[in-house]
């Protein structure tokens, strides 16, 4: 746990919180804590700052916290990916919020097995759970938005960007990798991108007709890479490799 995070609903007199779950327990076994310790926390959605932990008891911890009032700022990045199995929705979702996307569309594609919907892993409940395991571990506190979209078709068709943005989609069979795109689709009009939405198949990709429906609504193909991935691998590649191409062109980033 590199971050404690809170939610403000648990907040007490706006700064005192009492923990009484895995979070408590954490404290107590692993980080050994005592009263007077001081901690990294986050408020979900909000900033961060630092906690002091005032008392320790067998089960509860209770600190004081130190943290500005107000909401992060949102993420640039959105990110549809075709529903995974249950345990590859667990790290594709930590993943999202480790690395800090703003909103997560999990999507219905022809390679997806329809079950995996009514799995127990993607109740809105285990899928919180994940996001803050996410966010813990790359110390961030704005949790993505999260939404099963079981009709692809409609969903693609139906996306409305606020800010100009631009549209990836990851393809084995792309003729360009992401850094080329935006250099050669991108470059002339960098100060004008203020999002990035990538799309990552399921297993076994996605079939020629999603790509063209995609395709059709602007989405750019991108080759990720000499390698065949799997979903959570090039979720990981996707993300990293966007981070590296913003961050040496900061003009996309206005």
């Amino acid at each position: 746990m590199n971050l404690l995070l809170i939610e403000r609903h648990e907040l007490e007199s706006g700064s005192r919180v009492t923990l009484r779950d895995r979070r408590a327990d954490h404290l107590r076994k692993v980080l050994r804590v005592e009263p007077g310790r001081r901690l990294r926390i986050g408020v979900i959605n909000g900033f961060k700052g630092h906690g002091t932990v005032i008392s320790v008891d067998p089960g509860q911890v209770v600190m004081d916290l130190e943290v500005e009032e107000g909401e992060a700022p949102c993420p640039t990045v959105d990110l549809i990916v075709g529903m995974p199995r249950p345990q590859v929705l667990h790290r594709v979702l930590q993943t999202a919020a480790t690395m800090e996307v703003a909103r997560l569309d999990l999507v219905n594609a022809w390679r997806v097995e329809k079950s995996f919907f009514q799995s127990p892993s993607a109740t809105p409940e285990k899928m919180h759970r994940q996001l803050l395991l996410g966010a813990e571990q790359g110390r961030k506190t704005r949790l993505p938005d999260v939404t099963c979209r079981k009709l692809l078709v409609p969903f693609v068709r139906g996306l409305e960007d606020t800010a100009p943005t631009l549209r990836l989609i990851a393809d084995p069979g792309a003729s360009r990798t992401l850094e080329e795109v935006v250099e050669e689709v991108v470059e002339p009009s960098l100060r004008e991108v203020e999002r990035f939405v990538v799309a990552i198949g399921p297993e076994g990709g996605w079939i020629d007709r999603e790509l063209q429906t995609f395709q059709e609504e602007g989405f750019v193909p991108v080759d990720l890479g000499p390698w065949i991935l799997r979903v959570e691998n090039a979720v990981t590649a996707a993300l990293a490799q966007l981070e590296l191409v913003r961050r040496s062109r900061p003009k996309a980033q206005a």
